[in-house]
């Protein structure tokens, strides 16, 4: 999974126009689960996602600034959906 907690990221132009951003209708639900539960936009599936931190291991971190938009627009922008399917089973 790619996914981010930027709102500076996620409110920026291309955060609303690449990444498909949208603001949330509501604060989250008190029921959402287990203690340790994280609240983020999934870029690839450009909606947000529970994620159970107990079960997450962190494999990279790109900083939310220019360097992931060079990122971005390098790795995942020119994806196909088999390979963005592939890159999110992986």
């Amino acid at each position: 999974m790619l996914c981010t907690k930027s709102q500076q990221l996620l409110t920026s132009v291309n955060g609303r126009l690449s990444l498909n951003y949208f603001a949330p209708k509501g604060p989250p639900k008190s029921y959402l689960g287990p203690d340790h539960l994280a609240v983020a936009w999934d870029i690839l599936m450009q909606d947000y996602r529970n994620i159970n931190m107990d079960q997450c291991d962190l494999i990279q971190e790109i900083p939310a600034n220019d360097d992931f938009w060079i990122y971005f627009n390098e790795n995942i922008y020119p994806m196909s959906a088999q390979q963005k399917f592939n890159f999110m089973n992986s």
